[in-house]
């Protein structure tokens, strides 16, 4: 994620610093924003020039010291670990500017928590880009307890710029709001599989043959306008009832971590994948993706 938000602010103009603990990670952040970059050149999206231009924009570093001095705005994507994040951002407060803002790209953990480890705290916001950043256009802005609103506004201001689609998160709930809704469904479709009320095949073409083909342009509050409340109200009454409510990962989730079938990453999850067949999913995922933004795009 660091390296695909530096691309971002990059082919957008700006002069970006891309740190890592290693010349390794560096060097494979680099290869993975060149071929995302690709994906967009391929498309007629993105020019040669600008592509280039945009690599030449991003300074790759090791020295978090370095990489702080001068900035204006850090965007912290390490792992969603809250004691790695609170002992980064005591030090990013101590390397950077007062002036500058900082702000985590977590998918949904504690900004107050970020902001209390520092003396910044109204400078301090989430700023949560989604997976993959060259394509998605969503960006979460999260205030913590003491953001200001000046804060807020600057960011929000920022992704608009930066040709993204950013929402404003008032209070510092777990996972936002995006997380929330893609967890709950997360939820509900772990335990119709558990249940055998559908393969994992069928679950998924539930959704992405039916309310994924609405959601991209409606939503789920929209969508359940246009349908009528009252029908929606007459649903709620028997199935909410129905529905999953577990508090806890589920232990049919609970089998698969333990056998460290932990998805696309070890070749098994609730699918088995091969590398040849990661490859092509994800690159159609992509072609999907590229193509869907460009038709939502051109709605008036």
């Amino acid at each position: 994620m660091g390296a695909g938000i530096a691309g971002v602010f990059a082919r957008a103009g700006y002069q970006v610093r891309l740190a890592d603990v290693g010349e390794s990670l560096l060097r494979g952040g680099l290869e993975r924003l060149r071929r995302a970059q690709q994906i967009l050149l391929d498309d007629g999206a993105l020019p040669p020039d600008e592509a280039s231009a945009a690599l030449a924009r991003i300074r790759p570093l090791t020295s978090l010291e370095a990489a702080c001095d001068g900035v204006q705005l850090l965007v912290e994507a390490v792992p969603e670990h809250l004691p790695l994040k609170l002992e980064l951002f005591a030090r990013f407060d101590r390397l950077c500017p007062r002036e500058a803002m900082l702000t985590s790209n977590s998918s949904g953990l504690s900004i107050t928590k970020m902001a209390g480890a520092t003396g910044r705290p109204e400078l301090v916001a989430g700023l949560h880009f989604w997976n993959p950043p060259h394509l998605i256009p969503l960006v979460e802005v999260a205030k913590g307890q003491c953001t200001t609103e000046a804060t807020a506004t600057l960011l929000l201001e920022l992704c608009r710029g930066l040709g993204k689609r950013p929402i404003l998160v008032w209070h510092d709930v777990p996972g936002f709001v995006g997380n929330r809704l893609q967890f709950a469904v997360l939820r509900e479709a772990m335990y119709m599989l558990s249940e055998g009320i559908a393969t994992a095949e069928d679950i998924d073409t539930a959704m992405t043959a039916g309310p994924g083909r609405r959601f991209p342009f409606l939503g789920p509050l929209r969508t359940a306008d246009l349908a009528g409340l009252d029908v929606f109200h007459a649903i709620s009454s028997y199935l909410f009832a129905e529905l999953s409510d577990a508090k806890e990962p589920s232990a049919f989730l609970d089998s698969l971590v333990t056998q460290g079938k932990l998805g696309a990453k070890t070749g098994a999850g609730f699918y088995e994948y091969s590398p040849e067949a990661l490859d092509e999913i994800l690159s159609q995922r992509d072609r999907v993706l590229r193509h869907l933004t460009k038709l939502l795009d051109d709605e008036p």
